[in-house]
């Protein structure tokens, strides 16, 4: 299947948005206070959130496409 250019630049676009979430809770990062599940639990909930964001932001310019995610 031939991506052409409109398709990579709402890619580019959705993985650049969920970036911006990535860069802001990595940099938070040294104010983690310790918990039972520890950093696990932080790489989950941003993971989650990046998921969504990519999901959402695809499903704009895409709502005919299907996702299959972890």
């Amino acid at each position: 299947m031939k991506l052409s250019s409109a398709n990579i630049n709402v890619m580019v676009k959705a993985c650049r948005k969920a970036s911006k979430t990535l860069i802001r809770d990595f940099g938070e990062i040294e104010n983690l206070q310790v918990s039972v599940k520890g950093p696990g639990d932080f790489v989950t909930a941003s993971d989650k959130k990046v998921e969504k964001i990519l999901i959402e932001e695809l499903q704009k310019a895409r709502p005919d496409y299907s996702f299959l995610t972890e």
